[in-house]
């Protein structure tokens, strides 16, 4: 009966250092997990606190039934945004646009135009701008 005991006290032993070390490996792993994902919250909070841009001007272009608008943006924050990774949303609705400059990359203190082609209605009209990392700008103008 000793013997059997002992056989017992080792598999139990054995098998609590096992448990152990592999509770220690998935603690360790899901630890670097949350502390990366705290890392880029950080990094993206950071980001967003410095990007800012303003529409400086609405002109739309009527032609017709239809008409075109330009809108000229300026980046006011510390932060470089990409201008084609931008939303435009006229009345609610987004709208494709297109821009001249070759550079996707709008950096800080720039001014940019961008176009938005084939827009009807009349009365007074309200556009949204939003960057990549939700920061977003507004204005209204009267076709």
């Amino acid at each position: 009966m000793g013997f059997e005991l002992s056989v017992v006290a080792v598999i139990f032993f054995i098998s609590a250092v096992l448990l152990g070390t592999f509770s220690y490996t998935m603690m360790s792993a899901s630890n670097e997990v949350v502390s990366d994902a705290s890392a880029e919250q950080y990094q993206m909070q950071h980001i967003k606190l410095q990007t800012d841009i303003e529409v400086d001007d609405s002109i739309p272009d009527i032609s017709g039934s239809n008409y075109n608008l330009t809108l000229t943006l300026s980046n006011t924050g510390s932060e470089a945004v990409r201008f084609d990774k931008l939303n435009v949303l006229v009345d609610g609705n987004l709208e494709p646009y297109s821009y001249s400059d070759s550079a996707v990359t709008w950096t800080p203190v720039q001014t940019r135009n961008l176009t938005i082609t084939g827009l009807s209605g009349l009365g007074m009209h309200r556009v949204k701008v939003v960057t990549e990392n939700g920061i977003s700008a507004y204005d209204a103008y009267l076709v």
